[in-house]
């Protein structure tokens, strides 16, 4: 059965020459907004692949997946749990959608790392940062995890960082994560070039695998994956001696491969122009003849960041849709969302699954007030990240009408146990539990207990109360991993 390996897509290939896409009918190469494509989407069997664009439920391309009770693990088989997802990593999604509300049921999710290393050079007044012999990029929509922004970051650090490749080999960064202690293994994406018996180049890192088996053959231009110990980094020459070099389009990494047939959505760079309505998005084959495309209708350019969904064939993505960059902010009002429970406030700061969110310029929905939005309060929530910090556009206050589950405010959150009384009366991120009417995943209600790390799937009713409908017991100890 054709399979194709989907690797890092959030992560672009080199860039090739602009990319022109009239949308005008005729003899156009992507269908103009509004024509019905021949086209419709598996949605039973999909894959979503991006960045994390929001928490209520894991957002990704646009669809709020539920994963609770799903298989969570990173593209190296290792598993994770929710709360060590942050806005802006890259994930694969592989569940099923529901194109009409835009939810989904998620049965895995994949983390896909980026650039570990130690930072050596960092230019605030560039925006930029060096690791590992690569330029890092930031822009105000970088996320950062552990610092409030690029000022605070110095040489030494250990970062890891979220992106897309540029056509300059720099990557612009989506996220840059501060971790608390040294990595023991270096981390590095990118394209091969200088190709020799023994080494090539990463960026400006110069990869020696003289002693590594490498799973394919090598050649320049060929995505790779780097891994080596800490210990083998050169930092005064830029050389790094690998441990691993997995060449990406032939490695099954967890959760990599796409059957015939499933339904793909995919965010990445446009990197070869289209001829006869076939181009390539982030290394992946497309064909956009039957089209729908959304945002500002006109020309496509290189570079540009795009969405696309369709079915996979075997060997090409058959586009129904191409969203533009910006398109989906403009509709709803920002490019993150947050469903759930305000677990603090100071101020004008609040802090919703983990987020810290500034109201003091957001529209407050349906005739409620700033003042309203309190400690347990069920919102929703749009904006933007900046820094650290996510910038309110909207919020919507939202109740029910009993604590029965009703699906328009249905939300995830994970975190520890406290304040256990039974099954029926804990307590999690401040708010009071219920999960006396949950099915138990991978693990049953005698397992809770304080301190416990759990993710629950549920709602929040009038009276404050969270009813839980699922529950997944999982090891606390990954939820403290890579902080």
């Amino acid at each position: 059965m054709h399979q194709i390996k989907v690797n890092n897509l959030w992560t672009a290939l080199t860039l090739a020459s602009a990319v022109m896409v009239t949308a005008c009918g005729g003899g156009s190469d992507v269908s103009t907004a509004g024509q019905a494509p021949a086209l419709t989407v598996n949605t039973a069997a999909s894959v979503y692949a991006g960045p994390i664009a929001g928490f209520g439920s894991v957002i990704v391309n646009g669809v709020r997946f539920s994963s609770v009770g799903a298989t969570l693990q990173d593209d190296e088989g290792q598993d994770i749990n929710l709360d060590q997802l942050k806005l802006g990593m890259t994930v694969r999604v592989t569940g099923a959608v529901d194109d009409t509300t835009q939810l989904g049921t998620a049965s895995q999710l994949a983390l896909v790392h980026g650039l570990q290393g130690v930072v050596a050079t960092v230019d605030a007044s560039a925006n930029s940062l060096t690791l590992l012999g690569q330029t890092v990029l930031t822009n105000t929509a970088t996320a950062y995890q552990g610092v409030t922004g690029l000022n605070q970051l110095t040489p030494g650090q250990s970062v890891e960082v979220y992106g897309s490749l540029q056509a300059d080999g720099s990557l612009l960064a989506t996220l840059i994560q501060l971790k608390t202690s040294a990595f023991t293994t270096l981390n590095v994406n990118g394209l091969v070039s200088n190709l020799s018996a023994t080494t090539f180049k990463v960026g400006n890192l110069t990869v020696n695998y003289s002693s590594t088996v490498v799973n394919g053959i090598l050649d320049n231009g060929k995505r790779v994956k780097v891994k080596a110990n800490a210990s083998q980094f050169d930092a005064n020459n830029n050389v790094l001696t690998a441990s691993s070099v997995k060449i990406e389009e032939t490695s099954s990494v967890y959760g990599s491969t796409v059957a015939v047939g499933t339904g793909l959505k995919i965010k990445g760079i446009v990197d070869k122009a289209p001829v006869n309505g076939l181009l390539t998005v982030s290394g992946t084959p497309v064909n956009v003849s039957q089209a729908v495309i959304k945002g500002n209708v006109g020309t496509l350019t290189t570079g540009q960041s795009i969405e696309v969904k369709g079915n996979w064939d075997g060997n090409v993505l058959q586009a129904i849709q191409v969203e533009l960059d910006g398109y989906r902010a403009s509709e709803i009002g920002g490019n993150n969302e947050l469903y759930g429970a305000v677990s603090s406030r100071t101020g004008n700061t609040v802090v919703v699954n983990g987020v810290n969110v500034d109201l003091s310029t957001a529209v407050i929905g349906h005739g409620a007030s700033l003042a309203q939005v309190v400690v347990g309060s069920y919102v929703e929530i749009k904006g933007n990240m900046s820094g650290n910090l996510l910038q309110a556009t909207k919020v919507e206050l939202k109740t029910t009408s009993s604590d029965n589950v009703v699906g328009d405010v249905t939300y995830e959150q994970s975190g520890l146990v406290s304040n256990f009384v039974s099954v029926a009366n804990f307590k999690l991120n401040g708010l009071t539990v219920d999960a006396s009417r949950a099915r138990f995943e991978h693990s049953s209600a005698t397992g809770l207990s304080n301190g416990v790390y759990v993710e629950i799937k549920g709602i929040q009713g009038n009276s404050g109360v969270f009813v839980a409908s699922k529950v997944d017991i999982k090891n606390q100890s990954k939820s403290e991993e890579n902080d």
